[in-house]
């Protein structure tokens, strides 16, 4: 009889600790993701390889840049594959406060200006810069009429569209060109497309990495090297920006071998506007998009992790 009562104490005890540890929060990454393409595909490459590689689940949660950093101070959010660090006038500051924790650069060869399409380049080779462009006028008729030709711009509010107004002026580009901004990508967009389509000129501002710049072959008009000064006046090209991998304080110690793994994660403007023209083109979303980039750059990747993490992905990748 005392055993029987001793066998069912132990077998409530048991069944009180798996009620306890079945209760308990299952292990989870949060990624911060900004509302644009290039940070969801990346969020997307990152959550297939930590949650088919790593065996930790992942939730993706939408945020502005303002949000994202407030959160990974506050421990709330744990990572983010996208900080664009010059919209973040404190990052070094907060970086060496230890308020957050850079792992590795995604990429930092993004570019933006005016682009033309390589075939018109290629057509009229002296076409090189953005001066150049005055002694162009003819090839790029305001279709609202007038004597002067049609620069696009992005909407207003932007800063690069601050900087073009003032390039324009500060390059006497206002007394050949008229600067057409445009309040949607988008329809920005439609411009370019509807010029490609039928080889005509275009001249307009773009970036990178975009679905755009990575469909459509696109030339960056030259201009003089970046300076602050300059730049602030409208005179000369745009700079590279670096784009960050960044986690909280907390996160090396939580998934060292996660932190392990991002800081190897390297890409580039290239590579990154090339998986958003795949998703632009194929009307998939991002995590398709991923699959699909991972697939495809398996030597790229492969490095960046564990060996047991690989065969895991590629498992998972291979059942798609």
């Amino acid at each position: 009889m005392k055993l029987m009562k001793k066998l069912m104490i132990l077998v409530a005890a048991l069944a009180i600790a798996f009620t306890i540890s079945a209760c308990e929060p299952e292990e989870q990454i949060v990624i911060g993701e900004g509302n644009w393409q290039s940070n969801a595909f990346h969020s997307q490459v990152a959550k297939i390889i930590i949650e088919e590689g790593y065996g930790v689940k992942v939730d993706v949660v939408l945020a502005d840049t303002a949000i994202m950093v407030s959160s990974l101070k506050a421990n709330d959010m744990d990572l983010a594959m996208e900080i664009w660090s010059d919209n973040i006038p404190s990052y070094q500051d907060d970086l060496d406060a230890g308020e957050y924790v850079e792992l590795s650069t995604n990429f930092d060869d993004n570019t933006q200006g005016l682009y033309i399409p390589t075939y018109l380049a290629e057509e009229y080779p002296d076409l090189q810069t953005v001066e150049d462009l005055k002694d162009y006028v003819h090839l790029f008729p305001n279709p609202e009429g007038g004597d002067k030709g049609i620069i696009y711009g992005g909407p207003e509010g932007w800063s690069a569209t601050a900087m073009l107004h003032n390039k324009m002026e500060a390059y006497g580009l206002d007394e050949f060109f008229v600067f057409k901004t445009i309040n949607s990508t988008p329809t920005l967009n439609a411009t370019l497309a509807s010029a490609i389509a039928n080889e005509e000129p275009w001249v307009g501002y773009n970036w990178e990495p975009t679905w755009v710049t990575g469909y459509y072959d696109l030339t960056l008009l030259e201009d003089t090297e970046y300076s602050p000064e300059d730049f602030a006046e409208g005179i000369g090209e745009f700079p590279s920006v670096e784009v960050n991998v960044v986690v909280n304080p907390e996160f090396e110690e939580s998934f060292p071998e996660i932190t392990e793994f991002l800081t190897h994660y390297e890409t580039s403007s290239e590579i990154t506007s090339a998986a958003l023209a795949y998703m632009e083109n194929n009307g998939v979303e991002a995590d398709a998009t991923a699959v699909w980039f991972l697939l495809e750059n398996e030597d790229l990747w492969s490095p960046w992790v564990t060996d047991e993490a690989y065969d895991n992905i590629m498992d998972y990748l291979n059942a798609q």
